[in-house]
Order: structure tokens, then sequence, then C-alpha cells
């Protein structure tokens, strides 16, 4: 069973601590003013803050947990890594051969926003922030030599394909408590895919 019950009733409590503490300082300052026509009292107002705190920081500590908490990639304990490898297949446009298109916003007044290339007369498409194209002696663009790439593999579908590769890295998240805080337990985290072509002249833009 996945942990991510755990983050599910972590925040169900933290909402509900919140919600309890709005309550409990409305209902203590109704009798105070009630019982001694005050609106203030030293020792009310110090576990008003106590309380105030506690729940801010749960809440906090959630949101961290589950929107913010960066994850190292290379930690196999709290990550799991699988690589596919596909070999590109050649395709033309106005008789210009090519292996990955590029994509452009704006009419190409902007950086690549996406690349599409084709495997097993199957279409694949990943978006820039993703995906990164090696195009020369360097199999792993600088962009992405910082991911936990299997070199040996890398080099050997190089040989294998001719320089015309897709490794597509796909990032899960493990069942781990600590994950399942975050509620990304068995979740995907990220996918990259690095595009192998033998020259940029491979890589046609619209």
């Amino acid at each position: 069973m996945s942990w991510n019950w755990l983050g599910w009733l972590l925040w169900i409590l933290a909402i509900a601590f919140f919600c309890y503490v709005i309550h409990y300082i409305r209902v203590q300052q109704l009798m105070l003013i009630a019982k001694t026509k005050r609106a203030f009292d030293k020792k009310l107002f110090g576990r008003y803050v106590v309380l105030v705190l506690v729940a801010v920081l749960w809440i906090g500590t959630m949101s961290y947990m589950t929107f913010f908490r960066q994850v190292d990639l290379g930690n196999s304990h709290e990550t799991r890594i699988s690589t596919k490898y596909y070999p590109l297949q050649i395709s033309n446009k106005n008789d210009d051969y090519y292996y990955v298109l590029a994509t452009r916003s704006k009419g190409g007044n902007h950086p690549v926003v996406s690349y599409t290339y084709w495997s097993g007369n199957n279409k694949y498409m990943t978006t820039s922030r993703f995906g990164s194209v090696a195009d020369d002696d360097r199999i792993i663009p600088l962009s992405i030599s910082a991911l936990p790439w299997d070199r040996a593999q890398l080099k050997k579908y190089d040989s294998q394909t001719g320089h015309a590769f897709a490794a597509v890295m796909t990032v899960h998240y493990r069942n781990t408590p600590l994950n399942g805080i975050g509620m990304r337990a068995n979740r995907e985290s990220a996918a990259y895919t690095l595009l192998r072509v033998p020259s940029s002249e491979m890589v046609v833009e619209r």
C-alpha cells in the first residue's frame, strides 16, 4: 500500500487543527468578555500565540513537503530511475531530412519550446525544459549532465544507432513514509529526454 495515506491524514489533521484554533480563540474571547468585561488577558494571549504558531508551522511544513521539497535524483533511497532507449526514425519535410523537429514560439522569435521526434512509426514530443539535443562529440549536453545517466549504455546505443537515438529517463518517487508525507509516493517526478543526432543539420525548426 502506498504511504500517501499518511500525507492525506496529516493534511486533514493540520486543517482541522487550524480550524479548531480559530474556533477556540473565538470562544475564549467571548467568554472572557462575558465574564470579565475585558477583551485582553495576558495568559490567554500567550496561549493563542502558541496555538497559532503550531498551526502555522504544521501547515507550512506540510506545504513544503508537498509542493516545494527538492529531491536528490541521485539518492536511490528517495527515487527510482528507469531509462528507455529508442532509435530515431528519419523524417523529411520539403525534401529536408531530419531526426528532430524543434518548435519555436511566436513564429520563431523566441527560444525552442518543444522537440518532436519519431521512433518505430510513433510520434513523441517533449518540452525544451525536459529535453535536450546532443549534436556534437559530447553525448550528454552540459544542461543535463548533472542527471544520473548511464554513460556506458549511452555510448553503447550511440555506437549501435549511428548517433541517432532518444534516451528517456523517468524518475519516480519511492514508496517511503517521507515521500508519503508529501503525497508523492510511487508518483512520477519528471521525465527527461536526451535526443542524440549526428549533427545539427538533422534538427529542423519551425
